[in-house]
């Protein structure tokens, strides 16, 4: 079979999917989508575009053009006490290598990609709920509504609850729960324009970006100038046995029960939000796997589904993204299905079990903060935004890796991942490891990630 006559299966429409599609279709496979959902306009609210993300959208078409009409691009970000006392002004790089870092409005830029996607022949098809996975052969498949749909290989893009993952592993394990939930809102900056305490921000010609921290909660607000848009969210302590999802109703009142007492201007934002406006997110999540890829090779997952990511990671999409790359380029330079898809594993894994980590300890470091540290150091409490990490060129890797990591797949031969930090040493880890932090201040070398 020539390569170009692959096709694949891909179960889920978010940006693991649809960037696994747009990569695959650009590089001459064929693509069908298969989404849960009636449609892509329910997903979310704010979405952070690093930079290694935005170079693997600069080549699908107008996309990127488009969202620079949408973006936000703050040059600083605050973060506070709970008081609002400012302890560090972290400047934010606008751009790596002339790609742009961009915060703006998730539902939208996946509608962007949707409508790409379909321009260069991508086909979809929705209210498709997959539970099926099976191999055949050269083959593999999904069953929908007791049909057997057969290609060359599926990619599972399913999310945190992922079907495909049970099929891939053998375990049938459920997501876990972080012990959190985010309140999460998007909506017209108007509404906080007429309180004195917010006029200020609903004025602003410039995007805004702040964090007020505080034990075991934080609280986050962004805004749009081009959208005339803001959003509040507030992360906090959560055990109850809801599933994770974007349409479950918060409360107001409860949001503002969770940081009262802390900055007047704060809760005038949570005052603010409209009542059919906010959602409680419940942040879900899985340890790290080692296996992403079915055992005859021809079953893969990406995105949350092999790697989820807290928001505080802020790369969980550009992360989605960079898988469906990755894998595009190792099919443009061999055939064997199998041997792309386990050196797509061998050449994501440190890399996304770091970014993961990240998210754990940036949330960590802005909840149970060590104050004396913060005095002597206030870059303590930056958000990451590493070189390593936004300066990263996913189909370039996978092009100059493949030699190396298909060596590595096929006789074991050593391989480096040079998509991490210099001289870093991948240690395994869980969500045992990081919760037994939680409620206390870390010990020496529990951080893993420099945040310089």
């Amino acid at each position: 079979m020539a390569k170009k006559d692959l096709n694949v299966i891909i179960v889920g429409g978010g940006f693991g999917g649809l960037g696994s599609a747009i990569e695959l279709t650009r590089h001459g496979f064929k693509a069908h989508v298969y989404e849960a959902s009636p449609d892509l306009t329910r997903q979310g609210d704010v979405i952070m575009l690093g930079s290694n993300c935005t170079r693997i959208i600069k080549k699908w078409g107008n996309v990127l053009d488009e969202i620079l009409k949408i973006k936000s691009q703050p040059d600083t970000l605050a973060i506070q006490d709970k008081n609002g006392k400012v302890m560090l002004e972290q400047p934010l790089p606008k751009e790596f290598d002339g790609f742009p870092n961009i915060y703006t409005n998730r539902t939208k830029v996946q509608n962007f990609c949707y409508e790409y996607a379909k321009s260069i022949g991508v086909k979809f098809t929705f209210n498709a709920r997959v539970n099926e996975y099976f191999e055949e052969g050269d083959k593999a498949g999904i069953v929908l509504n007791g049909e057997k749909l057969t290609a060359d290989f599926v990619i599972s893009a399913d999310g945190v609850h992922s079907k495909g993952r049970a099929y891939v592993t053998g375990v049938a394990d459920k997501a876990q729960k972080s012990g959190f939930a985010v309140y999460r809102c998007w909506f017209p900056i108007s509404k906080i324009a007429d309180h004195p305490l917010t006029k200020y921000i609903a004025e602003s010609k410039k995007d805004m970006f702040a964090i007020w921290i505080a034990e075991d909660t934080h609280a986050i607000l962004t805004t749009n100038v081009n959208l005339q848009t803001c959003t509040v969210f507030a992360t906090h302590k959560d055990y109850s046995d809801i599933a994770e999802s974007w349409h479950l109703k918060g409360d107001v009142k409860e949001m503002e029960r969770a940081v009262e007492g802390w900055d007047p201007k704060l809760i005038q934002l949570v005052k603010s939000i409209p009542e059919d406006g906010l959602i409680d997110h419940k942040l879900l999540w899985r340890d790290p796997v080692k296996k992403w890829v079915s055992n005859k090779g021809r079953v893969c997952v990406v995105g949350d589904a092999a790697h989820p990511h807290l928001p505080t990671s802020g790369t969980g999409g550009a992360s989605a993204i960079e898988d469906g790359a990755t894998i595009a380029a190792l099919l443009e330079r061999t055939g064997d299905v199998p041997l792309a898809l386990r050196s797509y594993m061998a050449l994501r894994y440190e890399r996304t079990a770091l970014t993961q980590r990240m998210g754990w300890e940036t949330r960590h470091r802005w909840h149970q903060t060590d104050w004396d540290e913060v005095a002597k150091n206030p870059a303590f409490l930056k958000l990451p935004q590493p070189v390593w990490l936004n300066g990263h060129d996913a189909e370039q890797y996978a092009y100059d890796n493949f030699d190396a990591v298909s060596a590595n797949v096929l006789k074991q031969a050593p391989f480096t991942s040079t998509n991490v930090p210099d001289g870093h040493v991948h240690e395994d880890w869980t969500i045992a490891t990081m919760m037994s932090a939680e409620g206390e201040k870390a010990e020496a070398g529990f951080y893993v990630v420099n945040n310089d």
